[in-house]
């Protein structure tokens, strides 16, 4: 036995040595694209499926040998799991909530997903530990994530012996990547997943364009709320809408999401956006810089390290290909959408960003609105008086944000809610300024408990003004409205997911906008 243990030891040794030696010459996690083309991508495909099927192979390995704690089903227990031990409780008790909730046509996902029990002492100390927020609670969300893919990956070159294995990131923020990566859809692929939606596993529904648009989330400077706004938002979206739903399984659903493999490469994503941050901020020395997660390595050994060693991902072995341009261009509005001149009242606010420091500046308010039906209209008058002084007070830099404040509910709705702008003359024109998700969000592992919902939401409507033609007398409405949050050009299929995202919504959820807010980003006055 004692030669055994100092042989695992050598091993241990040998892997800590080798990623060490990795870390001195990073490796690049490229774009999916970039990932798959060029004269070496079939051969990086072909490492990435091949470590991902020995993995899956290993499921069934003695639950105490470090060949289990490589293999796919350990990992995706260290994210998320169901069982008589898990924080998330069982999978009755889940289907059990769907039901309650008006989403029993779901409960056949939990097909095949088994409650589970820690088999030692390291998987009870690490299942179930990814850090998501919940309402009045921020998690440790990118370094928890960070980690997780850092000792994944490592597992993951083991498994395809190939040291120069990175994982690649689905870049959804690129306009023209927003269907799945085509070797997910491929039913023959062990990449697939069959528990996704439909029209997303068959690429005729895609993400949309204005909910993985993080420019608004890039001026954040400060990093706590840069962290909140990219887990709420672009983060949730991405694992509702490839779902099938939230909180369904897998995609959709917190304890068994890390099933699906694009999850890896959707959570790399969400990595390089911290990078991007990254890039052009440096955070100030926190707490939580100092919590300490767990893991395994890929010779199934614990390790126990703090997220300040994880902030330079260089020295973890591995760089993003890019960083320092993630903010994606401006979209040029067409002549016929756009008037030749801006119009009167909101002139000021699409003026060219000016090279001082902004602020924002309200514009208008409204008082609270209650989201009972399955489309809830609110009308936005903009008061020519208080948008003219708002507008006077300073030059505007061009951007003007719709802010959704103190969102609540009381269970989920049963579908996500887009959010448009429209005009009150003519209310079928109409554009999308963003979508609600719920990923995670009501039970925070306390399933068969009340757990209320509280969020605020911003969007940037500055194009989507300019293309309404808005005018301070001119009033817009908003339009609250049921949604799966996808795209098809399928006129017959996205008519039918209307349906029965309306059919899905419960007004018994209790949705509430505290109120609703425009604000202006302004020039602030030089100091003399």
């Amino acid at each position: 036995m004692r030669t055994v243990r100092f042989g695992l030891a050598i091993l241990a040794g040998l892997a800590l040595n080798a990623a060490d030696a990795m870390a001195q010459a990073p490796q690049t996690r490229m774009s999916w694209q970039a990932f798959v083309s060029g004269p070496d991508g079939a051969k990086r495909l072909a490492s990435l499926t091949a470590a991902v099927q020995k993995m899956k192979s290993l499921d069934s390995s003695p639950q105490n040998s470090a060949d289990f704690r490589r293999s796919w089903q350990y990992w995706a227990n260290i994210h998320g799991y169901y069982g008589p031990k898990s924080p998330d409780g069982t999978v009755a008790q889940q289907t059990t909530y769907l039901t309650q909730n008006g989403m029993s046509q779901y409960v056949p996902y939990y097909q095949g997903v088994n409650d589970q029990t820690p088999p030692d002492a390291i998987a009870a100390a690490i299942w179930a530990t990814c850090q998501h927020s919940a309402p009045g609670q921020q998690a440790n969300f990118f370094g928890w994530h960070r980690m997780y893919l850092y000792y994944f990956e490592r597992v993951l070159r083991w498994a395809a012996n190939d040291n120069t294995l990175r994982l690649p990131y689905w870049d959804y923020t690129d306009p023209n990547q927003l269907a799945l990566p085509a070797a997910f859809r491929s039913a023959s692929s062990v990449l697939y997943d069959a528990k996704r939606n439909a029209g997303i596993n068959a690429g005729t529904s895609t993400l949309n364009q204005k909910n993985t648009n993080v420019n608004l989330a890039l001026k954040e400077t400060n990093y706590l709320k840069y962290e909140l706004q990219i887990e709420q938002h672009i983060h949730g979206y991405v694992h509702c809408t490839v779902g099938p739903t939230c909180p369904v399984a897998h995609m959709g659903d917190v304890p068994v999401a890390a099933n699906d493999p694009v999850f890896y490469d959707h959570h790399a994503n969400i990595d390089r956006l911290w990078a991007c941050w990254q890039h052009s901020h440096t955070a100030p020395p926190a707490a939580w810089m100092d919590q300490k997660f767990s893991f395994v390595d890929e010779t199934g050994t614990l390790q126990t390290r703090p997220v300040k060693d994880f902030l330079d991902s260089s020295k973890l072995g591995y760089v993003y290909d890019n960083t320092a341009n993630c903010a994606r261009p401006t979209t040029a509005l067409v002549a016929s959408a756009a008037p030749a001149a801006p119009p009167p009242g909101l002139s000021a606010m699409m003026a060219p960003a000016p090279t001082v420091l902004a602020a924002m500046q309200s514009v208008h308010t409204t008082p609270a609105v209650n989201v009972d039906t399955a489309s809830t209209t609110v009308k936005l008058s903009l008061p020519q008086p208080q948008v003219a002084a708002a507008l006077s007070a300073a030059k505007a830099t061009g951007t003007v944000h719709l802010i959704l404040h103190d969102i609540t509910a009381g269970s989920h709705p049963g579908a996500m809610l887009d959010v448009f702008l429209a005009k009150a003359s003519d209310p079928s024109d109409r554009r999308l300024v963003g979508t609600i998700s719920w990923f995670g969000a009501f039970n925070h592992r306390h399933h068969g408990a009340a757990a209320p919902e509280k969020r605020t939401e911003t969007f940037d409507v500055t194009e989507e003004l300019q293309s309404l033609g808005a005018t301070a007398t001119s009033p817009l409405t908003m339009v609250i409205e049921a949604s799966d949050g996808r795209e098809t050009a399928d006129v017959t299929a996205k008519a039918a997911s209307k349906e029965e995202a309306k059919k899905l919504f419960r007004a018994a959820s209790k949705v509430r906008i505290g109120s609703i807010e425009l604000q202006a980003e302004t020039q602030a006055a030089p100091k003399k």
